[in-house]
């Protein structure tokens, strides 16, 4: 097949890549900017989506079998300092997207988030009442509610949670924040009552691959790990993955930190069985989420001389 993704920079966007070349298709890679790295490995193009008539024309000129949009502005901070510039993104061209590919016949796959509940009463099913608590929530559901509204075929929403994983730049999932913070000098903080049932990008890729091949499972679905665990306990299991001791972590709780953070979710988790029964590829574990996580080259130096335990950690060249 010959798929097209959008968002082929990030975290996520890139794992795609990856799994379609891994599979034998045909991969069209797009980000709004074409970063070094992912350009030599995926061949990613610039094509923003601000504007849409190129990312038309693009698509028209390619005629790809299937889309996949990993783009969007996913920062709830980000978000909110700018919300008319991501609703641009988060909306209006995910729909444009989707349209254009019930256009063009293609099988399309939008990617959507667990941040669309409140997370008071987990797990959540896909046919359960959402209630967004950020604009990023908001936003989110709104873009699925119009993708939907495109056709009712050939069609996934596919909802996820926090990931882990290694970022082309090295500097969007967990544990690259985490240690690039490490590096700053600074002691990450977080919450011991934030539960998230955290994915690994690896997994979710080959998910979304395996749902690109299955033009039979149609709609919106949940996806997430195999299991659940606080934002601190999982910052102290990358701590100890890569061999700092469990002191550098700052500690803190939504109720203490409501003024800074806002309203933000205290338990988000995915009823996962209506997807899992279905298909092959299976959650993955935490521990096999750590495993996976890469020191980023960046800070390579920087490891060398601070670990409090070098023996922890093996860099892969």
């Amino acid at each position: 097949m010959k798929i097209a993704v959008m968002g082929a920079s990030g975290l996520l966007g890139s794992a795609v890549c990856r799994e379609c070349l891994a599979r034998g298709h045909k991969l069209l890679a797009y980000a709004n900017r074409s970063w070094e790295e992912p350009k030599k490995k995926y061949g990613v193009s610039s094509l923003p989506m601000e504007k849409f008539d190129p990312v038309m024309r693009e698509f028209f000129d390619q005629w790809p079998d299937a889309v996949v949009n990993c783009a969007a502005i996913s920062s709830p901070d980000m978000v909110d300092k700018n919300p008319d510039y991501a609703r641009l993104i988060n909306v209006e061209a995910a729909r444009q997207l989707a349209e254009v590919s019930a256009h063009l016949g293609a099988r399309h796959l939008q990617v959507s988030t667990d941040m669309v509940f409140d997370g008071t009463s987990s797990p959540y099913r896909s046919t359960d009442q959402t209630n967004p608590l950020s604009e990023y929530g908001l936003q989110k559901l709104e873009a699925e509610k119009q993708v939907l509204a495109t056709t009712d075929i050939n069609l996934v929403v596919l909802r996820i949670t926090l990931l882990n994983g290694n970022s082309p730049r090295g500097d969007r999932s967990p544990h690259e924040r985490i240690l690039s913070a490490l590096a700053k000098g600074e002691e990450p903080t977080l919450f011991t009552d934030e539960w998230r049932q955290t994915s690994s990008a690896e997994n979710v890729a080959q998910l979304i691959v395996e749902l690109i091949e299955r033009p039979n499972l149609n709609g919106l679905f949940h996806w997430a790990g195999a299991d659940t665990i606080t934002r601190h306990e999982l910052g102290r299991r990358i701590l100890q993955r890569f061999g700092f001791k469990e002191e550098r972590l700052g500690t803190s709780t939504l109720a203490q930190s409501q003024e800074r953070v806002g309203d933000r979710p205290g338990k988000l988790t995915f009823e996962l069985a209506p997807l899992v029964s279905k298909v092959k590829t299976q959650p993955a574990t935490i521990d096999q989420q750590l495993e996976e996580m890469h020191l980023p080259l960046a800070l390579y130096s920087w490891y060398r001389e601070n670990v409090d335990d070098p023996t922890c950690y093996n860099p892969r060249f």
